[in-house]
């Protein structure tokens, strides 16, 4: 089990990462005419590598067969909106606030581990959780004029996030990781073909370079992180909270690229959210202990 929980959080952290380096480049691309279906219909090709390597390898058919495929294709649809909820978000909020917000995820996820996983937490997942969303308040700010609607756009996306992630957590034994990861990313592609035909858009080379890697960085990041929280096994909620450390490396982009800046009010917040992220490290170690 020590190992398990080691890799879902090396995955985790790994796909923080990433995640952070696929919304940088869709805040730049906000800024152009490409929408959210342009961007999806240019990363299909990156998708199909995937399950074209395991066609090849003769290994396609097994990963697509489940023991149950209600959580898998249910998982897949709710995908669905995630891509738009992305684009119209960082066209009007701020990337570090776009990636504060996405952080009340393991808030989420704690009231599901409690509630229908009947996870044992230990007070120090609490403090990690209440760091958290006391920093997510700093950020949002409610009833302060930063206040922006879009926040709540984004919150309604991360609920999505957090079903998601529960139901692989939940039903591991439904499909392996790649089949979630598969049957996750089938639906949103899909769906990005007949926008694509109704608007068809040409990229330039550097617009088409950025969606590709951007594509490439999404797609791990999904696959580290179905990966992570379908090992993780009990340990959902003390695992969780290390995607706060998104925080970290969203600000380090909002700064430096973007020159984009929160209040003293959301940095103080952002500092919480990180400070939750380590302190969901021991709080992992003492739940391992515990389960022994």
């Amino acid at each position: 089990m020590k190992k398990s929980i080691s890799i879902a959080s090396i995955l985790l952290l790994v796909a923080g990462i990433f995640f952070v380096t696929n919304d940088a480049i869709i805040n730049f691309l906000t800024k152009t005419d490409i929408e959210f279906y342009h961007f999806i219909f240019y990363g299909i090709p990156i998708f199909l590598c995937f399950p074209l390597y395991l066609f090849i390898n003769g290994n396609l058919k097994i990963n697509l067969e489940c023991n149950s495929y209600t959580p898998p294709i249910i998982r897949g649809l709710l995908n669905i909106p995630l891509p738009f909820i992305g684009f119209i978000a960082l066209e009007n909020i701020k990337l570090p606030e776009f990636t504060t917000l996405n952080m009340t995820a393991p808030i989420m996820g704690t009231v599901f581990a409690i509630f229908f996983l009947k996870e044992k937490l230990n007070n120090l997942t609490y403090l990690s959780l209440l760091s958290g969303f006391v920093g997510v308040i700093f950020v949002i700010q409610p009833g302060f004029d930063t206040f922006n609607i879009y926040f709540i756009v984004t919150l309604f996306g991360v609920l999505l996030i957090t079903i998601t992630t529960f139901i692989v957590n939940k039903y591991d034994y439904a499909a392996s990781s790649v089949g979630f990861f598969l049957y996750g990313g089938f639906f949103v592609h899909l769906i990005s073909i007949p926008f694509f035909i109704y608007d068809p858009l040409i990229v330039s080379f550097f617009e088409y370079f950025l969606i590709i890697t951007a594509s490439i960085f999404i797609n791990l990041a999904m696959f580290f992180t179905t990966s992570a929280f379908r090992i993780a096994q009990k340990h959902y909620a003390s695992v969780f909270p290390l995607a706060y450390l998104q925080v970290l490396w969203s600000s380090i982009a909002g700064i430096y690229i973007f020159n984009e800046f929160m209040n003293t009010y959301a940095y103080f917040g952002a500092i919480l959210i990180i400070c939750s992220g380590l302190v969901s490290l021991p709080s992992q170690i003492k739940q391992i202990k515990e389960s022994d």
